[in-house]
């Protein structure tokens, strides 16, 4: 319980935390604070203005989100292979991007910081831009180690593979990004 209270504290006071997802190592903070992605975007060495997956506890959080969501992309939200879901419908107003990224995860640690925030967390994998994703904390570059506020430590080893992404173009329609 330390951990997610150390977590929680670093995230409500605009920091970044390296931690364990169900997919890959990740780097969360605060979805609702513009300067937390700009932070990562440049921890990653990525343009600082695109966007993060905003991992979200349940269905109920992402109908605070998105307006209107599908049986389709509830089935893919819900599925056991990790989906991201691109959704053009945001409820969101106060950011310059018209979509918004969504994924339920499956892991214990993460969903339970999650319902803790009450809010999003923003996520995406602990990897330099254009560099492979790390399969386990060892992995991850000491570059990203030495710029987050806190590392969750687990002996988590990953596939390495990152969630599925697929945006939806309609109710019922969609496309398949990865």
């Amino acid at each position: 319980m330390n951990e997610l209270n150390q977590c929680l504290k670093t995230i409500n006071d605009g920091g970044i935390i390296l931690h364990p997802t169900d997919t890959v190592y990740g780097l969360g903070g605060n979805a609702n604070d513009n300067n937390v992605t700009r932070k990562i975007n440049h921890l990653k060495k990525r343009e600082l203005n695109q966007p993060l997956i905003h991992l979200m506890s349940d269905i109920e959080m992402v109908n605070c989100y998105v307006e209107n969501i599908s049986e389709t992309a509830i089935e893919f939200l819900s599925d056991s292979n990790p989906t991201t879901v691109i959704f053009s419908n945001s409820k969101v107003k106060n950011t310059n991007q018209n979509s918004i990224a969504v994924r339920i995860p499956y892991d214990n640690f993460c969903l339970n910081l999650i319902k803790e925030l009450k809010h999003p967390l923003s996520s995406t994998s602990a990897n330099l831009h254009g560099f492979e994703v790390p399969n386990s904390l060892e992995r991850i570059d000491k570059l990203i180690k030495d710029n987050v506020d806190y590392i969750v430590k687990s002996s988590k080893i990953f596939s390495s593979k990152p969630s599925r992404i697929i945006k939806m173009i309609g109710d019922n329609e969609f496309k398949v990004i990865r």
